[in-house]
């Protein structure tokens, strides 16, 4: 058995290695595929940022274009303020309208149509000081194509002004700047084209940079309270809003957050298909033994059974040829009488068993169903052993149950798993040889005991008795020849009548089994 089993754990080992093998792949690959995980969603987010930077560099384009416009009709109108005061009123963001022609001469106009000289004097400030960065603009202008850049941003918490360059000839002025609230801007202007992006899907929030507080967010502000501060790889500058930042989360977790949980995830699942494939090489492993440990035990049957028929026929054959010279007494031949008789019985149990136990395991077994009261054939049993337990040097005491009710069985069949019980008690007691058998009721069973003082059996193979072949394994045990069939026997006959037997022994002290049978009620006596 021990080379075959090596070889099967051999197979089972190289077998396992290939999933194994995998999983360790995928373990070692995990990292890299949550990385790249991290990318897509990373990317995702920046394409986000950048659809709304570049939403908010359009929208001031769009201005740029109708101030250039109210400007071009306001020089035919000839109303100097009316086309400009309708653009501005129109814009809540932006709080001064101012123009340039880079000759000296420039205005300024609010809302309200009211020229604004402290705002005049500021903004020609910041064109005198930038002129090569407004001469770029005009190059760009030039070329086709219309830049907006913000100029004096030293101080965020006033309005900053966004310089365009005018269309060429359609104006006495070759220069714009609008003044936006940068706040406003975000809040009004943004905030609506931010939370169609966001839907239920993502968190946009618009911070100013210097204190981070906030300006604006899709959700509640104790929502956003609740968001990782300071996540540098989800937010980004907006592109013409100098000193403020868009910052863009998932509800309820970073990136990083949603990186790890699927990381745990994959791991969990990577331990759950470890655990399955051990589990089912275990169970594998285990049946296969099991088998192997049948197909000895099996062997070792045949062995057993081989010496137990051999031994009642070499005595039968012995005895028979001598009674055929007919060269004993009348005396003699009497006893050889006896003998082969006894033996024959003997050879006639061993075949019946192994019959039984055929018909058993085909499920060919035919039980009939009578009813029975348990101390006549326990007494029946007996009187046919006495002999042969007073032979053996066995003492055999009988307590009695008068009280029972009948059971209704088949009665061979019980006789036999009694008298297996007796068998064991008889082969497995050494020097104490003394059984003691007992009826009597258990709630609703009724049971037939049978003690003895023998070797014992040991707590972890009390269950393991009632397999086929099965053979408690102690030098004691095998000291005695059997079949390893008796007590499969008693099992299924007790299963059959839906009773149930059970055991309880203790090594060196001997042991007790108890047949529980269903008491019938309806039976009359």
């Amino acid at each position: 058995m021990r080379n075959p089993l090596k070889r099967i754990t051999a197979i089972f080992i190289v077998v396992a290695i290939l999933p194994i093998g995998f999983i360790l792949h995928e373990l070692n690959t995990l990292s890299e595929n949550e990385k790249i995980v991290k990318e897509i969603y990373q990317n995702q987010l920046d394409a986000i940022l950048y659809s709304i930077n570049q939403y908010s560099d359009d929208v001031i384009n769009s201005w740029a274009n109708r101030f250039n416009i109210a400007l071009i009709e306001e020089k035919y109108s000839g109303d100097s303020t009316r086309q400009i005061t309708s653009v501005l009123n129109q814009i809540v963001a932006v709080q001064h309208i101012y123009f340039n022609d880079l000759n000296g001469a420039s205005i300024v106009y609010n809302a309200e149509g009211i020229k604004a000289p402290d705002a005049q004097i500021r903004l020609d400030n910041v064109v005198k000081q930038n002129r090569d960065r407004i001469d770029r603009l005009i190059t760009y202008k030039r070329a086709g194509f219309r830049k907006m850049e913000l100029m004096d941003t030293i101080n965020t918490d006033r309005p900053v002004p966004v310089f365009f360059v005018l269309d060429s000839g359609s104006t006495t002025y070759r220069l714009g700047a609008m003044v936006i609230d940068l706040p406003v801007f975000i809040e009004s202007t943004l905030g609506p084209k931010m939370q169609a992006i966001a839907q239920d899907k993502f968190i946009i929030t618009a911070f100013r940079t210097d204190t981070d507080s906030l300006i604006f967010s899709t959700v509640s502000a104790d929502e956003t309270a609740a968001l990782p501060a300071n996540d540098q790889s989800q937010k980004k500058s907006f592109w013409l809003l100098p000193g403020y930042y868009v910052s863009i989360a998932l509800p309820g977790a970073t990136i990083n957050d949603l990186v790890r949980e699927r990381m745990i995830t994959s791991l969990v699942i990577l331990g759950l298909l470890i655990a399955i494939l051990g589990l089912g090489i275990w169970f594998l492993y285990k049946n296969i033994r099991r088998e192997m440990y049948l197909a000895q035990a099996k062997s070792e049957f045949v062995s057993n059974v081989s010496h137990e028929i051999r031994t009642p026929l070499s005595l039968i054959s012995m005895y028979a040829e001598t009674l055929e010279m007919n060269r004993v007494s009348e005396e003699k031949k009497k006893e050889y009488h006896t003998v082969i008789a006894k033996e024959a019985a003997r050879l006639s149990g061993i075949v019946n068993r192994i019959l039984n136990f055929s018909q058993i395991q085909a499920n060919k077994k035919q039980y009939e169903s009578k009813p029975i009261q348990l101390n006549d054939l326990v007494d029946e049993v007996l009187k046919s052993y006495f002999f042969h337990l007073k032979d053996k040097g066995f003492t055999c005491k009988l307590d009695k149950d008068e009280t029972l009710e009948m059971i209704r069985g088949d009665r061979e069949s019980i006789a036999e798993a009694f008298i297996n019980l007796i068998d064991n008690a008889m082969k497995y007691s050494r020097d104490k040889k003394n059984i003691l058998i007992a009826t009597g009721r258990d709630g609703k069973f009724n049971f037939i005991e049978v003690k003895d003082e023998g070797i014992g059996i040991l707590k972890k193979h009390q269950e393991e008795i009632f397999d086929q072949f099965y053979r408690a394994p102690t030098g004691d045990v095998h000291d005695t020849k059997g079949s390893g069939l008796g007590l499969t026997l008693v099992r299924k006959t007790m299963d059959a009548h839906r009773g149930k037997v059970k055991v309880d022994s203790i090594p060196g002290r001997g042991s007790t089994f108890r047949l529980y049978f269903p008491i019938k009620k309806d039976i009359a006596p």
